[in-house]
């Protein structure tokens, strides 16, 4: 049954000058939904509802308000009790109600309705199937009614009207409460005899097998024996036909493509990346017929599928085998009344060109209900995936680097064990093109202090991000030969402190060589004197006593008040005699070693030290030691060598950036009496109170030079 819903707004064919008015809005539906074997929607919208007609006629009067084809306007109308009546016979081959005829449904429904003032009043009409209809069915017989009979078929009798029925999908379609009589007419094989036997069973006795809406179902059975051949009626089934179940499928609503998931039209996959859902859905309100669809594609693996339309119907075994090798999942023709296209399983393979956005395109319709749908339009876009490779600090050195292979870390979208599976590396400077790395990682022979580029190259095409870096320089301290000057200043009168020219190299003489006390022996003394030796100015570290307030006992040691004792000291670094340290100087260097010519005279066992220290300094001014060396000996050197320390780098700040050097020459590491002679000694030329010492080790430098191996 089907149900309408009006909306009457005053009188067409009353009289509408009527000044007392309302309005009906109808509405159709199906009143019930048993038997659906097409499924629409309970109510029955466009394209059902626009087929009935309607008639609205006044109780009272008789007269006609409205009589025409539905509409989903309002109706104005006089108050009053309404009749409203929805008819519809969707075979128009017939009269609208017909005595008898296939496949000729009727439908109609009735409600009353009263109208008041200024009231719009909704009408539901519960629609129905009005007449009655009978099917045959021979079912797992139909292969004895084929070897008895070389025709056959069931004649459907109302009165003098008749229609045969020779197959099982047709049905006769007569008024409810008809007198129906059914009879089979068959012919036999063999001798060509007619037979006619009128059909009986216990449920065409019975008034309800035919009132509005019933179903006769007949299954007919046969057998042969050797009087003739048997013909009964092995079951009659009654059952309540609906409007959906009996509307021509060209009445139904056109297939839907609901698209991907949420009804996107669009997705967007990352090169690499796990595959993403990307499902084409699509439904009807009957089995699909047929689905008809193109490519455009731009990814080149797949440029082959592109100019062509494919329909189910008509795909080739090699179109079959070419979309499984491509891992698209197109839909099958198996009754059913929605289906998809899967490209799930093709997006984790779908590729860029050479890093360039690929659109690939597929464009899809679909037919049910003899009917196409609306061609759906869908695209998967595929990006490539945003990567980047790296060089730590430590891994970057004067004339060379090494890159580091890719990490997870550095994969921003994509799939990480994709990529690192082809991935190459490549480098280039300002001048020249991109090279391509071998298996080590490793580049040399470059130039100091330059820039480089280097990159990440994704199955060799696609394009990681770009990332600077630079060669350490090659930093040659200056005067670091020590033959390029020096300054002489008197904090004290006749005593003379001694600088090193250039900036760099630096003293402990501005502590130990001070204004404070008086002007004697021991108690203002420079403890690096500047001396031409070896063919060329040397420093001469002295550890030394010294101090405001020492006395001396007659040039020897013992009675002698010594309040500070301080190691000779040369240093690269800005010396602070307040807080006796050495600040390092700013350098972005990474040498391999340091080599230095020198003689040495420890005295009583005594060490002296060389050191140096390549430093990460942080914001806050603390000191990371990324790389040192350190040489401490007694062993006492008479003539000038020249001696190599490496360097060490701590791997554990290798992605730390060299920024600051300090570099320390040490006469010795005691620093006490006891490592002081028991004599004063004259050193070096000057006045009586400048040239006098109470000394212990003694370490002559020479010259030092950094080195950068690589």
């Amino acid at each position: 049954m089907l149900l309408a819903s009006i909306a009457l707004t005053a009188c067409q064919q009353e009289n509408l000058s009527d000044p007392v008015k309302g309005a009906f809005s109808i509405s159709l539906t199906e009143a019930t939904a048993e038997v659906e074997t097409k499924a629409t929607p309970a109510d029955l919208d466009k394209p059902v509802a626009e087929k009935f007609n309607l008639l609205i006629t006044n109780k009272t009067t008789g007269k006609e308000l409205y009589k025409g084809a539905f509409t989903d306007q309002t109706i104005p109308a006089s108050v009053g009790t309404y009749t409203v009546k929805a008819t519809c016979s969707p075979n128009t081959s017939y009269e609208e109600n017909p005595v008898l005829a296939l496949d000729a449904p009727y439908y109609e429904g009735t409600e009353e309705a009263t109208l008041t003032a200024d009231k719009t009043v909704s009408v539901t009409i519960p629609c129905h199937v009005a007449n009655a209809l009978a099917s045959i069915r021979f079912g797992n017989n139909k292969d004895k009614f084929e070897a008895l009979f070389s025709s056959y078929v069931v004649e459907v009798k109302v009165g003098n009207s008749s229609v045969s029925l020779q197959d099982t999908l047709r049905s006769a379609y007569y008024r409810a409460g008809s007198d129906v009589k059914f009879f089979f007419k068959g012919k036999l094989k063999g001798n060509g005899q007619d037979v006619t036997k009128e059909l009986t069973h216990s449920e065409f006795s019975k008034a309800e097998t035919f009132v509005a809406g019933a179903h006769c179902v007949i299954n007919l059975s046969v057998e042969k024996t050797t009087s003739g051949v048997i013909l009964t009626v092995a079951a009659a089934e009654v059952k309540k036909e609906t409007i959906n179940a009996t509307i021509p499928m060209e009445w139904l609503p056109k297939p839907k493509i609901a698209g991907f998931a949420n009804g996107e039209t669009s997705l967007y996959y990352v090169e690499t990346a796990d595959a993403i859902p990307a499902k084409i859905t699509f439904n009807a309100s009957s089995k699909i017929q047929d689905v008809e669809f193109s490519f455009n594609f731009q990814d080149e693996q797949y440029l082959s599928f592109n100019d062509k339309t494919y329909t189910l119907t008509t795909l080739s075994d090699e179109d079959k085998a070419a979309f499984t090798k491509a891992s698209i999942i197109i839909p099958v023709l198996d009754g059913s009344a929605e289906g998809s296209m899967d490209f799930t399983s093709m997006t984790a393979n779908l590729q860029t060109n050479a890093g360039a956005e690929t659109v690939n395109t597929i464009k899809l319709r679909v037919k049910a209900n003899n009917r196409w749908s609306d061609q759906g339009t869908y695209e998967i876009r595929t990006q490539k995936p945003i990567f980047r490779v790296s060089a730590y600090p430590g891994n970057i050195w004067t004339k060379e680097f090494t890159m580091n292979a890719l990490m997870e870390d550095q994969v921003e979208t994509g799939n990480f064990n994709k990529l690192a599976e082809d991935m190459t590396y490549q480098y280039k400077s300002e001048q020249s093109n991109w090279e391509t790395l071998g298996t080590d990682l490793r580049k040399t022979g470059l130039q100091p202090g330059t820039m480089y580029y280097i990159r990440g190259l994704y199955r060799g095409e696609v394009e990681g991000e770009v990332l600077p870096i630079k060669t350490y320089e090659t930093l040659t301290i200056p005067n670091s030969s020590l033959d390029e000057g020096y300054a002489t200043t008197y904090p004290k009168s006749k005593n003379p402190l001694y600088s090193f020219d250039g900036g760099w190299i630096g003293t402990r003489n501005p502590l130990t060589c001070h204004a404070d006390g008086a002007n004697a022996f021991y108690v203002s003394k420079s403890s690096v004197l500047p001396i031409t030796d070896n063919n060329s100015t040397v420093a001469h570290m002295m550890t030394i006593g010294w101090g405001s307030g020492n006395t001396c006992s007659f040039g020897n040691k013992s009675g002698s008040v010594i309040n500070h004792i301080s190691a000779g000291l040369v240093c690269v670094g800005d010396y602070d005699a307040g807080k006796d340290f050495i600040y390092p100087k700013e350098a972005y260097i990474r040498p391999t070693s340091l080599s230095f010519t020198y003689k040495a005279s420890p005295y009583n066992n005594d060490e002296y030290q060389i050191a140096i220290y390549l430093i990460s300094m942080t914001e806050e001014g603390q000191e990371i030691i990324v790389g040192s060396g350190i040489m401490q000996s007694g062993e006492s050197v008479g003539s000038y060598k020249t001696e190599t320390l490496p360097i060490t780098y701590d791997d554990t700040y290798k992605e730390t950036v060299i920024s600051h050097i300090r570099v320390i020459f040490k006469s010795g590491t005691k620093e006490d009496r006891d490592h002081l002679e028991d004599k004063f000694t004259k050193e070096g030329s000057g006045s009586f109170y400048s040239n006098y010492y109470i000394r212990g080790s003694q370490f002559w430098l020479d010259s030092f030079v950094l080195n950068y191996e690589k």
